[in-house]
């Protein structure tokens, strides 16, 4: 039978489907930038490594392939990647067939992937739709299948160890004491193994400050005295961070609790305050911030916002949080007596808790909105690193202390030996200098805005603390006065804020 016309364009136009060439979205991510903006040199090298494999494509790219974008997501984690914009607009753009597949240089940029997301990612544009440029692409076998998800798995694996390592590495570095931050607490100084020592001179003015506070005074008062007794400048919220400090105690405490992560070693140094003394102070820190019973230090929790900050104008003691009773609302109240206070404010407290965050917004205007990326060490941080010093620098010690083995080697391999330990040393701390604070990290970026309905009650307490000059309550003469009559409230200035001193 004789094809017609037509029946010859058809299979014409099928055979041209049938060796279309694929259409591919390029992605490679970077980690982490720092500084090296004119110099990287990974999203150049990545890109080479695609455009020789779309030269001479392998497997189930056979019939050629070409790139229809190319996406770097600078400054992106690994462990995130799920989260990556720039990878989660290349997946969408396969689903809806705008794309054929993603090719990567190498599949590590993705193989960071928590294994559920990478499930996911593989459920929703199929294993035979993402490519590399450097390893096998032969999925059509059942071990081809297998040895590409054994390269996830390893890889993956590999990147958990390091984290386990340097996990080790900060447990280890507790136990024996190191203080796991970049600056001293005031009243100590590092000493050998990262661990804290007393400067008595100092040590002297924090437990004046303890003492203080422990009368009840208040942040600004224990602020006076600090600056009074060093000369230096300072904030009610540095003062606050301090006398919180279990350091004081002569305790190291890093991580967090709730994560899991929690380490702490409760004899790492000599103590600067008796415990006695720092417990009276957390009471009176838990009173003065609205806190009852088991609601302070020990649960970690504020149960209100504004408890402590706004303050009575009779007396000027720092109001409290009281519960309503028999459909009562509750109240922010002076806590003294009246005959302690005759002026006693009182004002309710979702009023007043509305009336702060408007009046924070509108001092804050444009700034609110703008985008604030804060970084977060991920990975390979100060503590790991100086572990790794300190145990070179312990081997090297204890080498030269052993005046029987110089005998035993001879003077020249002895020599060898010793200045190979004091080569290592000098390479561990090259290590640690050039991680600085914080070798991976990771970036959130948002907005004060946006992000203060997620903020933990503490979170918001901290930031307000940080921006509020003054909030007072005053008592009025009518009941049911709106809020407006009842308080007044005061922001820092711009550029009159004292700066933080960085004793802690």
């Amino acid at each position: 039978m004789q094809a017609t016309k037509e029946t010859g364009r058809t299979q014409k136009a099928a055979r041209s489907r049938a060796v279309r060439p694929l259409r591919l979205g390029g992605f490679h991510r970077v980690s982490r930038v720092g500084g090296r903006d004119d110099k990287l040199r990974s999203p150049e090298l990545a890109r080479a490594a695609v455009d020789r494999w779309l030269e001479f494509p392998d497997g189930a790219a056979s019939d050629g392939a070409r790139l229809e974008e190319w996406r770097v997501s600078l400054d992106s984690s690994g462990d995130k990647s799920d989260q990556d914009a720039e990878l989660e607009e290349l997946i969408v753009a396969v689903e809806l067939g705008e794309l054929d597949g993603i090719v990567v240089a190498k599949l590590d940029r993705l193989s960071r992937l928590p294994a559920r997301r990478r499930l996911d990612l593989l459920e929703r544009i199929g294993p035979a739709r993402l490519f590399s440029a450097t390893e096998s692409n032969d999925l059509s076998t059942p071990e081809g299948r297998m040895v590409r998800e054994l390269f996830f798995l390893l890889a993956r694996m590999e990147w958990e160890k390091a984290n386990e390592n340097l996990v080790a590495a900060k447990r280890a570095a507790v136990e024996r004491g190191a203080y796991i931050a970049n600056t001293a607490p005031y009243g100590y100084r590092f000493g050998e193994l990262h661990r804290l020592e007393l400067v008595e001179a100092e040590a002297a003015i924090v437990r004046e400050l303890f003492e203080l506070r422990a009368t009840g005074a208040s942040w600004g008062i224990v602020l006076e005295l600090f600056e009074a007794r060093t000369g230096r400048r300072s904030h009610r919220q540095t003062v606050a961070h301090m006398l919180k400090n279990e350091a004081y105690i002569g305790a190291v405490v890093y991580g967090s609790e709730n994560e899991g992560t929690l380490l702490r070693n409760d004899s790492a140094h000599p103590a600067a305050v008796e415990l006695d003394l720092w417990e009276r102070v957390q009471a009176v820190n838990d009173e003065r911030a609205g806190l009852g019973p088991g609601e302070g230090h020990h649960a970690g929790a504020p149960v209100s916002l504004l408890a402590g900050l706004a303050r009575c104008e009779g007396c000027g003691r720092g109001l409290v949080k009281s519960a309503g009773s028999k459909g009562r609302r509750d109240v922010y109240k002076c806590p003294n007596t009246a005959a302690r206070c005759s002026a006693r404010a009182s004002v309710p407290l979702e009023e007043l808790d509305a009336y702060v965050v408007e009046e924070l917004f509108a001092w804050a205007g444009a700034t609110a909105d703008e985008e604030v990326v804060v970084e977060l060490d991920r990975r390979e941080d100060r503590a790991g690193a100086d572990y790794r010093l300190a145990e070179a620098e312990r081997l090297a010690d204890e080498y030269e202390e052993n005046v029987e083995l110089e005998l035993e080697l001879g003077a020249a391999r002895y020599a060898k030996g010793r200045q190979a330990r004091r080569a290592l040393v000098e390479r561990r701390r090259s290590e640690r200098d050039a991680i600085g604070e914080a070798s991976e990290l990771e970036e959130i970026r948002t907005t004060l805005r946006h992000v203060w309905p997620e903020l933990e009650l503490e979170e918001r307490r901290r930031l307000l603390g940080t921006v509020l000059f003054a909030l007072v309550v005053r008592k009025t003469p009518r009941a049911g006065a709106p809020v407006v009559e009842r308080a007044s409230l005061s922001f820092e200035v711009v550029g009159a804020m004292p700066e933080a001193s960085g004793e802690n």
